[in-house]
This record gives structure tokens, sequence and C-alpha cells, in this order.
């Protein structure tokens, strides 16, 4: 989704708690997202943590918890949003106004998130704190970032239509068909940011450096979930305090290509907008209502 496509993955373990938001939009039906999301992440953790066939037995439980909890008491927040972006798009003129309230909105979910689903995953990594377990979910990871950094050995241009095609698709998602000016905004945008990727990358590297740290200092589920709280929501304090400014600059350039978007949208791509918007809104309150 192009309104919250500015949410990141800090590390392995997050794509476990924002899969939902990034996922959920992707899908055609939310029901359908929920029918397949458990495999998913059962297999992200397999992929990390060496498990007996009692530990996937265990793990399956805990994410079906999850699962839940994130459909019931997350989801209802979600459907609110998405209802107040298309109110917003109806009724507020000023593009400046509607895009900063729907970010600085849409942070606070991104929190909200986090907060609500760390305590499952400490629940479950408390159990993998031998040195055998911490072993093998290193190398695991140097595996995932050999395999990342191959792509960034692709040429800049590749780079640029990779990116330029995936800003182009997103969008179309929730605007319809674009017209020259918005696929010229998307194109300066992928360029400007085609660096950030790396940058990312890079400090997700030095933030799974430090996790893994603590990890071996074998700690308490709540000083685990404590950890993941702010290695997820402000890593920089643990590692590099700089980026906090990369990540404020990505977030207001992201901010400006959404405003000038908008500014440049059809009343035709508004109505597109709004009833996508409203659609995906009624579909997460059907699926969080359904027992």
């Amino acid at each position: 989704m192009a309104m919250t496509s500015f949410l990141h993955r800090n590390t392995y373990y997050a794509v476990i708690f924002v899969v939902f938001i990034n996922l959920l939009t992707a899908c055609s039906s939310t029901q359908f997202f929920y029918t397949f999301v458990n495999k998913f992440i059962q297999d992200e953790v397999e992929y990390f943590i060496d498990l007996n066939d009692e530990d996937k037995v265990l793990l399956s439980q805990q994410i079906s918890e999850m699962v839940s909890y994130h459909r019931t008491s997350i989801l209802p927040s979600y459907a609110i949003y998405l209802d107040e972006i298309a109110k917003n798009l109806d009724e507020v003129h000023d593009e400046k106004v509607l895009v900063n309230t729907t970010l600085t909105k849409g942070r606070s979910l991104i929190e909200q998130t986090i907060l609500g689903l760390t305590p499952y995953a400490s629940k479950f990594l408390i159990k993998y704190q031998t040195p055998e377990d911490i072993e093998f979910i290193k190398k695991k990871i140097k595996k995932r970032q050999e395999e990342r950094l191959e792509e960034f050995l692709q040429s800049n241009e590749t780079l640029y239509e990779d990116r330029v095609d995936r800003l182009t698709s997103n969008f179309e998602r929730f605007f319809g068909t674009l017209n020259d000016e918005q696929i010229t905004l998307l194109k300066a945008h992928a360029q400007a940011t085609l660096g950030d990727a790396k940058t990312r990358f890079e400090n997700r590297t030095m933030r799974q450096k430090i996790f893994i740290k603590f990890l071996q200092t074998e700690p308490k589920e709540s000083e685990l979930t404590a950890y993941l709280n702010k290695l997820l929501l402000r890593g920089h304090l643990l590692t590099n305090p700089s980026y906090e400014a990369f990540s404020e600059g990505s977030l207001m350039r992201f901010e400006t290509l959404l405003v000038k978007m908008i500014a440049n949208s059809s009343i035709d791509q508004r109505k597109v907008m709004i009833r996508k918007l409203r659609d995906y809104a009624n579909d997460f309150k059907a699926v969080s209502e359904k027992t």
C-alpha cells in the first residue's frame, strides 16, 4: 500500500511483526491473507531457529495465538485508520495536512502493533539462548545477508528500473492508472532514493549483530521484550544515532512525494482511492469480527 510503504523491517524479527501491514494491503482478500500467514511466519522462524518436532508444535500454537490477537485487537484499528484516510481524501483539500495526518497516525499504529506483538516473540525466543542456538541463528542471518547483498551488485540502471516498477505498482494499486506527471514524480523519487535500500540494509545488519550479543547475555523474558521494543522502535539509540536523521529524512521525502502525487491526482483517481480504502476497511472489519 502506498500510504504505508514507509514501513521498514529493522531486524529479521521485524518480518514477523510488520508483515501483517505489508502483506494485508497486497492481498485482494484479508481473509485469504490470514489463511496463509501462519505458515509464512512458521517458515520464517524455522529458517532462523533449529527446531525439533515438539518445538514446531509449540511454535505453531504461539503463532496462532499471535495472529488471533492481531486479528481481533489490532486489525480494527487499521480499519478505522483506512476509513479516516478515505474520509479525509473526500473532505480535506490541503494535501500537506492530509498526508501529515495520515503518516503521523500510521507511525502510531506501527508502534501499537510492535508493542503488542513483541511479547509473543519473546515468549518463544527465550527458549533459544544456548551457544548452539545462537550460532545457528548467526549462520542463518549471515546467509540472508549474503543473499541480500547480491541484489546490490546489480547496475544502478537495473536498481533504478526495479525501484520505479515497485513504486508504480504500489501507487497504481490505489490511484489506478497514473498520469505522466505522476510517473515523472516517481522516477525522480526513485533516482533520489536509489541508495536508501543499501543504507537500511547496513543499519539492519548492525542491529542484528547487537541483538545477537544481547541474546548471549541470557536475558529474562521481560528484558527481552523491552530490548526488542527499543531495537525495533528506537534502534538508533543502540547502534548509530545518525540513522535517526536518515530515517526522518527518508520519511520527509516520501511525505513530499505523497503530497505531490495527490496534488496531481484527478477527481477519478481520488474516487478510486476512496473506494479502495473503504473496501479494505470493510474487509478488515469483517475479518476482525469473524469467530
